[in-house]
This record gives structure tokens, sequence and C-alpha cells, in this order.
């Protein structure tokens, strides 16, 4: 069931196992989706393509079959007719599956995939010589490749209990095949067969409630819910309806009063047996295609995992995962909330768009909003102990999603009101890091020391550039009333005037949390269109780092103590981006992320960027390596660019010496 991450049976392209575990995942995602406290699951849309499940579910089927006919010799001695058919069309299939495979993937043939098609020409070839009991030994190595390709490699995760499944799978396909086609108990032959078949559906069946039950989906509503879920219960009832329907078959030929009722029920009863055991076998090569399980949602811990309405993949975070307000984000491609910048991810379509969707809790459908400054659609719900699932709606589809909220109702001060957005993108850093899923204290309850020492530079740039003023946006939280005062002490040493509002030459200097920043940036730029204002510059505090702020405004600049586009960062965009795609980066998670990865990525000391848009959109690169022409909204800023335009905010009342001359060289807005 596991994907196979060594042998691959066709060039990769052609026939690999996919998901998040899978060898043509990338190597990022697969980090991240294997980090122990990560609570997110892929979406379907992390399967491999459609024509590449068929041909692997079409191989592995036929291959199950192949070598479960060659097995059961030992106990079922020579084959007649219709088996040897059987068996024979099994092995045109396998060859058939595995050759188109090479030619879709464009690759040459392997040594494995030559091995593949001579032992399984080898069993029917076999069977119809004189000595059919050594098609025993190909249909042992057909076994074991097929062990590899729903297993793994020895030291892949469930590698055992895949295994075991494989064999048992096989076997049971082959004693069921056997049954199928032998009409008559004329010898003990056929019963021996049949209690094969009975203990190959029992190993199975049990070895997939294993797993199921410790490896996932953990709720009932995954299992019903989910494909990966739907697959996974296939897994256990197939093989024990195999099982069941060969020992009814025993009890039933017993109390038969003669020979035609007893040809009756083998007639009822083996072909139901021989399809579950297909199905069985088909289903477990499906969930390597499928998304992998969410783990368990757990109180207190931000939910972040993938769902699909139909119109595309889409990111669900849920925080503080606690009773009472909890804060639901939804972002990805090709849905559409109420407001502005209504669409998701954010801001480059029509701006009010049609309702498109809610989270039901209990009777109650709250449909997702936009909140300035934030990406993607926001909706704030209520729920009570002993929740157990929200239900996801949209154009008549919905989806169920599980949650855990626990009895404590304690939750990080800020988590659901007007900071929750950045509260939230924290949170996301530190899952995106494998580290505790647990919201902790959120930024905006304090003021980081770098980003004061940041506005204090920022302050004394302003006062060496001769500007006549400066005016504070800000708002109530703790942090912004702390930076507030941060800039006031400095401007008052730098001799500085601080307005109640911008004038026509002063600068702006905001430092309130994202909401409320991307309404004064877009009204201060509203307002400059008509009388002049804030022509000092609007100047960002380092927090506000993020395309729902930036793209407020045609210019504002920022300081900050790291470049966004350097190596760290952008390794932190990228994770983003392959585990909860519609997200925007912030400051906030980069922290965390860091903070939890132990990456360094800051400079000794600030200096000022100029963010604005672009004339030409930066744009997503597509699956082929081309360019589709919108703007990446992994970004930092999507559709726009940021870049540094000073040296470093250092020293008491100047910039710092530029690197190149020496000479004194401070930021030029």
């Amino acid at each position: 069931m596991s994907p196979s991450s060594i042998v691959t049976l066709v060039p990769a392209g052609g026939l690999l196992p996919a998901g998040p575990a899978g060898d043509d995942a990338p190597a990022l995602l697969r980090a991240v989706a294997g980090a122990a406290p990560a609570v997110l699951a892929r979406g379907p849309f992390d399967g491999v393509p459609f024509a590449d499940t068929a041909l692997r579910l079409v191989l592995l089927i036929a291959l199950a079959v192949v070598a479960g006919t060659g097995l059961v010799r030992v106990l079922a001695g020579a084959p007649g007719r219709a088996e040897r058919v059987v068996a024979g069309v099994a092995a045109l299939v396998a060859v058939s599956a595995a050759v188109a495979a090479v030619t879709r993937s464009g690759a040459g043939l392997t040594g494995w995939t030559l091995f593949l098609l001579l032992v399984t020409v080898a069993v029917p070839a076999l069977l119809v010589g004189p000595r059919p009991v050594l098609a025993v030994l190909p249909a042992a190595a057909v076994t074991a490749l097929l062990v590899l390709q729903l297993a793994g490699t020895p030291g892949a995760p469930w590698f055992a209990p895949d295994a075991g499944y494989a064999v048992a799978g096989s076997l049971a396909a082959g004693a069921a095949v056997h049954l199928v086609t032998t009409r008559t108990d004329d010898d003990t032959r056929p019963a021996r067969v049949r209690v094969l078949g009975i203990a190959a559906g029992t190993v199975g069946a049990v070895l997939a409630a294993v797993r199921l039950a410790v490896a996932g989906p953990f709720s009932l509503t995954d299992v019903h819910g989910t494909g990966f879920g739907r697959a996974a219960l296939v897994t256990v009832v197939a093989p024990a309806a195999v099982a069941a329907l060969l020992l009814a078959e025993t009890l039933l030929i017993r109390r038969a009063a003669n020979r035609v009722r007893a040809d009756e029920v083998r007639d009822r009863v083996r072909t139901p047996a021989a399809l579950a055991a297909v199905v069985a076998v088909g289903a477990a090569s499906l969930l390597a295609a499928l998304p992998a399980p969410a783990p368990a949602a757990v109180p207190g811990q931000a939910l972040l995992r993938s769902v699909d309405l139909g119109a595309g993949p889409l990111t669900l975070a849920v925080s503080p995962m606690r009773p009472g307000p909890n804060l639901v984000q939804l972002t990805g491609a090709g849905g559409t909330v109420t407001g502005p910048d209504a669409t998701m991810p954010a801001g480059h379509g029509d701006t009010g768009a049609p309702a498109g969707y809610a989270v039901r809790t209990g009777d109650r459908d709250v449909p997702f909003t936009a909140r300035s400054g934030a990406p993607g659609g926001w909706a704030l719900v209520d729920l009570p102990e002993g929740t157990t699932s929200i239900t996801l709606t949209a154009g008549g589809l919905a989806r169920a999603v599980p949650v855990d909220v626990g009895t404590d109702r304690t939750a990080p001060a800020g988590a659901s009101g007007a900071d929750g957005p950045e509260c939230l993108s924290a949170a996301v850093g530190r899952i995106l890091a494998g580290g505790d899923p647990a919201p902790g204290p959120c930024p905006s309850e304090g003021l980081d020391p770098a980003d004061a020492l940041a506005l204090r530079g920022t302050v004394r740039a302003l006062a060496s550039q001769g500007a006549p003023g400066l005016a504070i946006a800000g708002d109530v939280s703790p942090r912004s009333r702390a930076a507030a005062d941060v800039v006031r002490t400095a401007a008052g040493a730098a001799g500085l005037p601080v307005r109640p509002a911008p004038g026509p030459d002063d600068a702006l200097v905001v430092v309130s949390g994202w909401q409320h920043a991307a309404t004064t940036v877009r009204d201060t730029a509203r307002a400059a269109q008509t009388t002049p204002t804030a022509l000092g510059g609007t100047y960002l505090a380092p927090w506000l780092l993020t395309g729902g702020v930036l793209g407020q405004s045609p210019g504002t600049l920022l300081p900050l103590d790291f470049g966004p586009q350097e190596q760290v960062p952008q390794r932190y965009v990228r994770t983003l981006a392959a585990v909860a795609p519609g997200s925007a980066p912030s400051l906030s998670g980069l922290r965390t992320w860091a903070a939890t990865t132990g990456e360094a990525y800051t400079d000794p000391a600030p200096a000022l960027y100029g963010a604005a848009p672009v004339s030409v959109p930066m744009t997503a690169a597509d699956d082929d390596g081309g360019h589709h022409g919108a703007p990446n909204e992994a970004a930092w800023f999507p559709g726009g660019a940021i870049v540094r335009i000073g040296s470093a905010l250092t020293g008491p009342g100047r910039a710092d010496t530029d690197p190149g001359t020496g000479a004194p060289a401070g930021p030029t807005p």
C-alpha cells in the first residue's frame, strides 16, 4: 500500500506510486508531510495523473492474478483449461500495461522492467507444460515485485503489514481464480484451495485493519469522506468478503442434500469471491496514488489540511481549536468569497464576487468573507465542546472535516480577532517546520526587539533626510501601542515633529496590524490622488511585509533585517506554497518557521526596502516550465517587487557608510 521508493518496474513518468511520500512528489513536500506534529493532509491533486494511476491499477491487479495462479499449484495441482486461459490473459494484460507505461514515459526498458516481463510470461508458459508446479518459482518472483510496489523497501513505514497484505492478496486471488474455474469437488484439492483462500482473506483483512487503526485515517469522518479512507476500508472489507464467502461455501456444501444443490452453491459464491479478491488488490494499489490521511485533530493545535470541493485544491486552516470562537481560513484556486479583494488567494479577480463557500457548524452556515490585508476567505465560527466535525459547502457539494476542540477554553489573546490571520500565519510557520502546531502568543501581543530597532532606524533616517514631520497610524493592540511609543520617542530624540495626521510633505509610519494597515494604506493612496498627502512616503512596520498590505498602494517602504529574495526566506516561501497553496508568506510565519528549523536569515542591521507593483506581472511557472502570465501568489508581493534602496539603518543619527566608498550613504525613499 505504501509507495515504492527503490524499485520502479517502469521508468519515472510512466508508472510511479505518488502522493505526499511518492517518488515523484517534491522532496520538500515529502519532508514536511512526514513531520510528526504536522497536522496536514494533501488533497487528491497530489496523486499521480489519472492515466498513470489506471496503468498502475491494471498492472498490479494482473500481477496478483498471475502470481496467485502460480503459487496455488502446490495445493491445486494441474490447472484446467479455463484457469490456464485466465493466467495467460492476466499475463498479457500485465505485459501490455508495463509496455504502455514505458511508452508513456518516453524512456527505454530498464532491467527491472525486463525481469518483470520475463517472470510474468513464464508463469502461464509453465502452467501448460508437463510440470505446472514449476510455475511456483516465477510466481514467487512476481509476488516479490508486487510486494516492492505495494509495500516499498524493507525500511519503509508499514512495510511488514503491507508486504503481508500483498502476499495474502496474491494467494486469495489465485485461490479464487482456481475455484471459479473448477466447478466440481471431485477430489480434495479444491477443498484445500478453499481453506487457503479463507486463510489468505482472513490474514489480509486483519493486516489491513491493523494498518487502518495505526496509520489512519484517524476519524470516521475521514474514513467515509475521503478517497484514501474509502480505499483503506475496502482493503479490509474485500479480503474479509473472500474469506466469508468461501467459508459460507464450505458450510453450505456440507449441508447440501445433493450434488445439484452443491453446484448451485459454488456457482453463487465463487464468482463474487474472485471479484472481491481482485478488488482487494486494486484498493491497495490505489492507496499509493491517493493523498495520505491527516493525523487526528488535537485540541489546542491548529489544523492545516487540504480539501477539494470540485473547483480545485483548497487549503483549510482552523485555529485555535478550542471551544468557543475559532478562525477558519480557506485559500486556493477556483474559489470566491464576498467583500473587497474577494478572490482566493488574493486580489486578482473581480471584487465583490458572488459568495461560493461556507462553513457549517450544527445547523448554521457561516459564509467565508474577505479580510483586509489577509489572503483568502475567513469565517469566525463558534465550536461548542464535543464538536467532532465542521462541513465546508460550495455549489451543492459538501466536505466534512474532523475537528476536536476538547474542553479547555483558554486560547491565545487575539487568536480570533482582527489580528487572528497573522496569529494563524505564525502557527502555520511552526507547522511547516514540523514544530508544535499549538498557536503560541499572537505576534500582536508584544513588540519584537528587532522591529523596535528597525522603527528607530527608520525615524532617524527620516530626520537625516530633513522630513518636516511624521504621523503614526496604529491600533489598540499591545504591539501597535508599543511601536507607536518607540516611534514617538525616536522622533523626539531626532527633533522630528509627530502630527495627528500626515501633512502634504510628511511621512506616514504605519504600525498597526494587517487589517487596519491595509485600510490605512489604501485610503492614504486614494487621498493622495486628489490632495497632497504624506508625500514624504508611507513607511510600514516590518510585520506588514505581506501582499495584502503591500498591494494597497503604488509604493511603500519598510525596514527589514533580511532580503525577501535571499535563500532562507525563499525556502520558507517554497515550503509554504508546497504545503498550503494559496497561503501568503508573512514575517511572523518566517520567524516561527526559522526559529523551529534553526535557520539563520537576518542581517546585523535593518535596511529600507521599497515595495511597488511592477508593470510586467511576476509570473508563476507551469508544470512544463513555461509561464502562464498570472502573478506568483506564493511570492512576498504577488504582482510586485521588493528591493533594497539604501544601506543599513544604524548609528545614532545617520545611516551606515557605503561599503564601497566609505562615504555616508542614507536611504533614498
